[in-house]
């Protein structure tokens, strides 16, 4: 199923996504941000530098604007992202995440570019105008773009394993992104759904059961 977002719908999604992901990681020292996230194989550091390097892929995304058709939507990119990425290995994945990670000499470092670079997003988004972008080889409108980053924070944010609740307008677009992909209603809370969907969950029934991760 396709699915449409609105800039009056993901813009401030984003925003809130990106305020609330600074403010969970802010609740973490150095020690808990070298613990587990619920990635397996990463640190919530890694986790951090991972949406750090994100966000540099959001910068360029809202500076791309172009005059073509969209090639895929808030729903469909997620088909895209995991057809793209269906070869690559896992292991090599994380372990390339972690040497990037190591690049910090201390984890307060990572946090200090992370609240730098959430600034420019958190300006760059408040003033995109409206139109297409071209994106990872994609071109998306605007509000599908910023709502695949706003399910995109909202896992993150959950991989912190943190008490700072994510934000609701976040959740919804998680919920209506997986539903999309599986083609109706799934059973559970918006949590608990985007967490199957995103495969840090299994899902014992229902259409995510015994399926791959349909946000890849």
């Amino acid at each position: 199923m396709a699915l449409a977002v609105t800039v009056d719908v993901a813009r401030p999604a984003l925003v809130a996504g990106v305020e609330a992901f600074l403010a969970a990681v802010d609740g973490l020292d150095e020690m808990a941000l070298l613990g587990a996230s619920r990635c397996h194989g990463w640190t919530r550091l890694d986790v951090v530098v991972h949406v750090l390097g994100g966000w540099h892929e959001v910068l360029a995304g809202l500076v791309s604007p172009v005059d073509d058709a969209p090639t895929v939507d808030a729903a469909t990119y997620w088909r895209a992202f995991s057809a793209a990425a269906a070869d690559e290995d896992p292991v090599a994945e994380i372990t390339a995440q972690r040497r990037r990670t190591s690049a910090y000499g201390r984890p307060s470092a990572a946090v200090a570019q992370l609240h730098d670079v959430g600034a420019a997003v958190l300006r760059g988004v408040a003033s995109a105008p409206d139109g297409p972008r071209a994106w990872q080889g994609q071109v998306l409108l605007l509000g599908d773009f910023l709502a695949t980053w706003a399910v995109e924070h909202a896992v993150h944010q959950l991989d912190l394993l943190v008490e700072h609740p994510v934000p609701p307008g976040a959740l919804a677009l998680g919920r209506a992104t997986v539903e999309a992909l599986v083609g109706g209603p799934v059973p559970g809370d918006d949590v608990t759904v985007l967490l199957q969907g995103a495969g840090r969950l299994p899902a014992a029934d229902g259409p995510l059961a015994g399926r791959p991760p349909v946000l890849g």
